[in-house]
């Protein structure tokens, strides 16, 4: 039977390192590092605390995984659109029961409310993408170290706005979901549909090889209403309030052009009006889009809305995958 090995490098100051080397033994190790008498949490690993960096490797390497968890939500910066109130706490602990593997953020920036919550979560490793002098950042927090990324912004600004679109690869083993996938996440303008068809025909995520792709699209998809509630709530609603008429091109240009999946239909495709809700004016407007893999040998096992609609502005949308036998 081969073995497995560990290597840790622990700083401990500038200029001290320890290095220990575990075998198989792994547990043991484990167990004689939470009996140590100082705070693992005292010592980094890539940027990560000892505990929960061994603890991710650990579970790696150890146990298979069956189930990968993820998810979108728009932050809405940590702040509650009713009171400016911080939510960073109040979001994790709803999103914290559901065990995420990987968790897609929109309108978030590189502070501590981004920091914390990714702690909160238990997703210690994690990235930010920001388009030029803009609060309007994309981000990831994963269960698993992250091997590469990328972040683009649009040429285009939109009210003085750009875009951004980040994508990551994970350092995670074959029998992971993460293994041979890019994921990226993207925020599109929320004011013009040909300005969202620009942005993501820009990113191009089909010429990038994007493998999952989430986030707030702020554009709509065709099925998702009735006549009635399509008229009542969205059509007439837009008009009153001098908005863009209803379009759905972005959401075909996706599904059709490019030929990704939407996750949410695929798994709810009866569903409609009130049941897709994801944002504050009644409609569906973030996705988690898949792009098709005839040998792929994970599987989407569900995905549904989460309710957060307290502490942001946009309900979360979670989808998870099995690996099949």
């Amino acid at each position: 039977m081969s073995s497995s090995f560990f290597v840790f490098e622990i700083k401990v100051n500038r200029e001290n390192f320890i290095t220990i080397l575990c075998s198989q033994s792994a547990d043991i190790f484990f167990l004689w590092l939470s009996s140590f008498s100082l705070h693992l949490t005292r010592f980094t690993v890539n940027g990560c605390s000892l505990k929960k960096h061994f603890l991710c490797t650990r579970r790696k390497r150890i146990f298979k995984m069956s189930t990968f968890r993820l998810a979108t939500v728009n932050a809405h910066s940590f702040r509650n659109p009713s009171t400016g109130k911080n939510t960073c706490e109040e979001l994790a602990s709803i999103l914290k029961p559901f065990k995420l593997d990987l968790i897609a953020v929109q309108e978030i920036i590189e502070n501590n409310s981004w920091k914390r919550f990714c702690e909160l979560v238990d997703l210690p490793y994690y990235q930010v993408g920001l388009p030029a002098g803009s609060y309007l950042g994309n981000g990831f927090a994963c269960r698993y170290p992250i091997r590469e990324y990328s972040n683009q912004r649009t040429t285009d600004k939109c009210k003085n706005e750009t875009r951004g679109f980040l994508q990551c690869v994970f350092d995670a083993t074959e029998d992971s979901f993460l293994h041979n996938r890019t994921f990226a996440v993207t925020h599109l303008d929320h004011l013009d549909e040909k300005n969202r068809l620009r942005q993501i025909k820009e990113f191009d995520p089909l010429e990038k090889k994007i493998d999952v792709l989430l986030g707030d699209m702020n554009s709509l998809s065709e099925n998702d209403y009735s006549d009635e509630y399509f008229e009542e709530n969205i059509r007439q609603l837009r008009q009153k309030s001098n908005w863009e008429p209803p379009f759905f091109d972005l959401t075909n240009f996706i599904t059709k052009q490019l030929n990704y999946r939407d996750a949410f239909r695929l798994k709810n495709p009866d569903l409609k009006d009130e049941k897709v809700v994801t944002c504050r004016f009644h409609t569906r407007i973030d996705y988690i889009y898949l792009k098709p893999n005839e040998n792929d040998s994970w599987s989407l096992e569900d995905c549904f809305i989460i309710n957060t609609s307290n502490v942001t502005d946009h309900n979360a949308v979670f989808a998870s995958f099995q690996k099949k036998d």
